[in-house]
């Protein structure tokens, strides 16, 4: 298990300086074993994913180790697109292990200013005269400061970890 997790702040950095993540970005967590390059399948070529070695004589091409935030469903994915990309016929999961991580984030103290309705002012527009009819009446708001205290906020955070094996089968 702390073979997957002691990449953990290593991923996290990689992932707060590439922001959005995509399939495509695991990539880099593919390691050819064999110097033997296979074409890669097309789009949408079937890929198992599977939990044991497979019956039949198959050559290990490659492995895909990473830990992910994003859900199962985005490592099942990144399984799939590398295998296609590296021409595996399916994917051998070895290990998959998953844990919460507790974050905490700091909200610091803020003052806001809210508008309160002020004084109402009479404008005249007749030219000098006192004239009813020509009287604007204008509302001026008063911005009053009202302080936010801050707070600690607490999320939960799942940390994915996969390692597996591209196959091809003899």
């Amino acid at each position: 298990m702390s073979r997957i997790y002691s990449t953990l702040p290593l991923l996290l950095l990689t992932a707060l300086l590439t922001g959005c993540a995509s399939v495509a970005s695991t990539s880099q967590f593919y390691f050819p074993v064999t110097t033997t390059v296979y074409p890669p399948k097309p789009k949408n070529w079937p890929i198992p994913i599977l939990g044991n070695a497979p019956g039949k004589p198959y050559k290990t091409i490659g492995r895909l180790a990473f830990q992910s935030d994003l859900g199962w469903k985005f490592m099942r994915e990144s399984m799939v697109y590398n295998a296609r990309a590296n021409g595996a016929d399916a994917v051998i999961l070895k290990r998959a292990e998953s844990k919460n991580q507790v974050n905490f984030t700091e909200v610091p103290p803020r003052t806001d200013w809210v508008p309160v309705p002020g004084p109402v002012v009479a404008v005249n527009n007749g030219g000098g005269k006192k004239n009813c009819k020509n009287t604007n009446y204008v509302n001026y708001p008063y911005y009053m400061p009202v302080y936010r205290p801050g707070y600690v906020y607490r999320w939960v955070q799942t940390i994915i970890g996969i390692d597996a094996e591209m196959i091809v089968v003899k």
